[in-house]
């Protein structure tokens, strides 16, 4: 069963890949920004690829008993331990993860973070100018709007994910230093 939907993924993404090849060619004068595209649950999902350190299969996580933070756990990647958070729970949206978490990001942040979600649909360049500014009802941490109507994605700042998380999990100067604050 893992096989299938491993090879269905594979598939996916290769045709993804090949239709790239195939959409208009964009004006050389517009500046492109690559996506990623994600799914947590049913709702999709933009990401900047700039902003991303990597694109992993989810691991296996050791679960850390902290409430409310969003993070799942922690994984061994390369070497290195690695704090994954539910990406559906750090922009506010718990109820979307539905679904098993089977990829993650990796931040490009100072600490190791990688945010976890349900699955990668593809990827897409778009011209910059094709970016809409975000309206009321978009979730914490959209920047912009990409596409319109149905097929409307919110484009979610990793940068400013990966900068929350560190803020909220700091540790104190006289925690540090061992000292009562």
């Amino acid at each position: 069963m893992i096989e299938t939907d491993v090879a269905l993924k594979f598939e996916d993404l290769k045709r993804s890949f090949d239709l790239t090849f195939q959409q208009a060619l964009v004006e050389r004068t517009q500046e492109l920004v690559h996506l990623l595209i994600v799914r947590i649950g049913a709702t999709r999902f933009a990401l900047k690829v700039a902003d991303l350190a990597g694109l992993v299969r989810a691991r296996t996580v050791v679960p850390i008993p902290v409430a409310g933070s969003g993070l799942l756990g922690l994984a061994g990647l390369k070497g290195r331990m690695v704090a994954v958070y539910s990406l559906a729970a750090v922009i506010g949206c718990p109820e979307l993860s539905i679904e098993q978490n089977r990829w993650m990001v990796l931040c490009r942040s100072e600490k190791e973070i990688a945010l976890a979600f349900t699955a990668v649909t593809g990827t897409v360049m778009v011209p910059r100018a094709e970016l809409s500014p975000v309206s009321p009802g978009a979730p914490p941490n959209a920047t912009d709007a990409v596409g319109s109507g149905a097929s409307q994605l919110w484009l979610l700042n990793v940068s400013s994910i990966a900068e929350t998380i560190l803020k909220k999990t700091a540790v104190p100067p006289s925690a540090e230093n061992g000292l009562a604050g």
